[in-house]
């Protein structure tokens, strides 16, 4: 399944190795649109709507910090752009607005997102279940939640909040059932606002007890994003690591969530844009994910030649994959986003979130 970092974590554990070539200087070009993407930009009828999320990060050292020079080419003009401001506390469990980095809560990177997108949403993130019950399991602090977060929305003229509680694999009844309360309360506040609410949900294939995908679309949430990454967590011990986002998983994930969210307009699918390293025989407690595409390009064996690459593109995954001193590398290119993204199109999915801006490629 899907372990996603938030931005303080994979700043640690992903993007500790940046490029001199732009490290405290100019951010390298933003790397050019397909037809596709464009097509969506646009707005075009056959194409899905484009959304990004993006995180907060250390000024000259973080590929973060490139998300405002990517986004300035006008990809998500017709879109979603979605910084994270909040995050919850394990020890109040009151929502806090990240400050002292790139992409924070500032009235000149507010304008910034509001003068590049159709609509915004500010991320709220919560990575253990200690974080996210200290919040959802108290009446007076989800209530306290709801009413910062809705005034933060309503001063910055936002279109909503993202909610981005994980770790739902170790949730118990009573968190998912608190988790759900606390969706209801902050949909009817922001609803009563103007403003819409977006839920990012766990990939699944099939039911189970720790997420209720109809449950959390009942809720009055206008939008469920699907996380459909991280596949390789799920690998087999022992054997080469699955890719981040196989085809047919994709398909699997992208078809029980259309079961459970029927209404295409709710569901929003989410694709990878980075790459992780692992024991080229798979340990998953030895991966580490989220690695930049900009990090990537520093790795052992990394190469831009035309038929190393052809080489290396995984058939099932369109990833690009290798082996290097027992290590192995696996990488989104923009060639295997936008065969993803056909596979999304095929399925008749109409909106798709991409993790994430900061270098890292595009469609």
């Amino acid at each position: 399944m899907m372990r996603r970092l938030t931005a303080a974590a994979c700043t640690v554990a992903c993007l500790t190795q940046v490029p001199a070539a732009w490290a405290g200087g100019p951010a390298p070009a933003a790397p050019p649109h397909t037809a596709s993407a464009a097509a969506a930009a646009s707005g075009a009828s056959a194409a899905p709507q484009l959304q990004a999320w993006m995180y907060p990060g250390t000024p000259g050292s973080d590929p973060a910090c490139l998300a405002q020079s990517e986004y300035a080419d006008g990809r998500l003009a017709s879109g979603v752009l979605k910084p994270e401001f909040f995050t919850v506390s394990g020890t109040g469990g009151a929502v806090q607005v990240e400050s002292g980095q790139c992409n924070e809560d500032t009235a000149a990177f507010v304008a910034d997102v509001k003068a590049h997108s159709a609509e915004q949403f500010a991320t709220v993130s919560g990575m253990t279940t200690a974080d996210v019950s200290a919040v959802v399991n108290s009446a007076s602090k989800r209530s306290a939640a709801v009413s910062k977060l809705v005034s933060k929305i309503n001063a910055t003229g936002f279109t909503g909040v993202d909610v981005d509680f994980e770790d739902y694999w170790s949730w118990d009844a009573t968190t998912l059932t608190n988790y759900k309360k606390f969706l209801t309360q902050l949909a009817t506040a922001l609803h009563a606002s103007g403003r819409r609410l977006e839920v990012d949900a766990p990939a699944m294939v099939e039911d189970a007890d720790f997420y209720d995908l109809a449950g959390v679309a009942a809720t009055g949430v206008d939008e469920i994003e699907i996380m459909a990454y991280d596949e390789e967590y799920d690998s087999t011990p022992g054997q080469k690591c699955l890719a981040i986002t196989p085809y047919s998983w994709l398909t699997s994930v992208t078809k029980y969530a259309q079961s459970k969210v029927p209404n295409p307009a709710q569901l929003v699918i989410g694709l990878p844009s980075y790459g992780y390293t692992a024991p080229a025989a798979c340990d998953t407690s030895q991966i580490t994910g989220n690695i930049a595409n900009v990090t990537m390009q520093t790795m052992p064996g990394y190469s831009t030649d035309p038929a190393t690459i052809a080489a290396r593109r995984d058939a099932g995954s369109g990833e690009i994959r290798w082996t290097s001193g027992g290590t192995l590398y696996d990488y989104v290119d923009s060639t295997a986003m936008d065969r993803k993204l056909a596979v999304l199109k095929g399925l008749g999915v109409a909106k798709v979130s991409v993790w994430c801006l900061g270098g890292n490629p595009w469609f």
